[in-house]
């Protein structure tokens, strides 16, 4: 905890080490989907509010966050994947216009390039009390890169679900996948460099110092 105060900017340190050493904390979740159309960020407050760090405005979105994942680790405490579940009540959904909505959902989902390979961030904010304004910079939970994404459509709504890849997921190797030949022509289409290496049964890993 010392560690969080540490990381405050100097104005903040007094104040926040103040708030978390009283009997009760007001905390706000808050959850940052960077797609590449639109970034989302949603938190459990009723009333949306303006983070001291970014500047970004998070909006009231508790409702959707039906499901978060655990964070307490995988093997060796790497949690590789987290699954997010995000819920679409009937309210939010045209009758009138299910089937077009449905295909929007469908849509969002298969377009992988908005969402796959990009940030996803689980933060928490401390708040005021007394004004219910945040107090000081939010703290990250989890960090990874968005993976899957896939919809279930229920009675009443829908559930989208996505998993993120943890940035330790891998560790030893690069990110977003094994550096193959594959991997290589997908960063740089033109680069041969790595032609041979899976005819060769053989992967190309970073050092481990």
């Amino acid at each position: 905890m010392m560690e969080f105060v540490a990381a405050q900017p100097e104005e903040y340190r007094a104040p926040v080490m103040e708030l978390i050493s009283g009997g009760a904390v007001m905390v706000a979740v808050m959850l940052h989907l960077d797609f590449a159309d639109e970034p989302v960020r949603l938190c459990n407050r009723n009333v949306p509010f303006t983070d001291m760090k970014w500047g970004h405005e998070w909006g009231a979105g508790g409702g959707l966050l039906v499901g978060l994942p655990e964070v307490t680790g995988g093997d060796g405490q790497l949690a590789p994947f987290r699954e997010y579940q995000l819920g679409m009540p009937d309210e939010m959904i045209d009758n009138e216009q299910s089937e077009t909505w449905a295909a929007g959902v469908v849509t969002m989902v298969g377009d992988v390039s908005n969402y796959r390979g990009r940030d996803a961030g689980l933060y928490l904010q401390l708040f005021d009390p007394g004004t219910e304004t945040p107090m000081g910079h939010p703290f990250a939970v989890d960090i990874g890169f968005m993976d899957r994404m896939t919809v279930s459509v229920l009675r009443g709504g829908a559930i989208v679900r996505l998993t993120t890849e943890s940035l330790l997921a891998r560790k030893g190797v690069p990110p977003y996948g094994m550096l193959t030949y594959f991997d290589q022509k997908r960063r740089h289409p033109t680069d041969e460099g790595l032609q041979f290496v899976t005819e060769a049964g053989k992967l190309i890993k970073w050092t481990d110092w």
